[in-house]
């Protein structure tokens, strides 16, 4: 009993013990949404940031769905240092973390929240391989 409860508490206790570890600031997330759960965690390039920088130069439009969550599909997380501005029709804001909502039957959007800590949903015109490349993650494959 008392190695199953030692067995028990070191489960529970590691992955709080590996978050603590990864700095938020720096760590890409890439969340399963059907399985409900992070399946990779990295560290951050300014590769990446670059790449979300033409995301945001070049939004078309505003998501006009009731829900932005697939029933299936990938969310990548990326915070932002430093921040980026977005000036457009639709958000004049500064954004530290961007999400990249990547449905399977779907192109991707782009999920940010204001300075406000309000969400808005984006539509955006640019090809996302070269960070899937840079994430070392292949949609299709998983």
């Amino acid at each position: 009993m008392k190695c199953l409860s030692i067995v028990l508490l070191t489960i529970l206790l590691l992955p709080s013990y590996i978050s603590a570890e990864i700095d938020d600031n720096f760590s890409v997330e890439i969340f399963d949404i059907e399985a409900e759960k992070v399946i990779k965690i990295i560290h951050k390039t300014t590769e990446m940031q670059t790449e979300i920088e033409k995301y945001v130069d070049h939004i078309t439009g505003i998501y006009k769905g009731l829900n932005p969550v697939p029933q299936s599909g990938y969310m990548v997380k990326i915070p932002l240092n430093p921040k980026i501005k977005i000036d457009n029709e639709w958000l004049q804001s500064e954004v530290d973390t961007v999400i990249i909502i990547i449905p399977e039957d779907k192109s991707p959007y782009l999920l940010t929240f204001d300075e406000e800590n309000l969400p808005r949903v984006f539509l955006f015109d640019e090809d996302i391989n070269q960070l899937l490349n840079e994430l070392d993650f292949d949609p299709d494959e998983q």
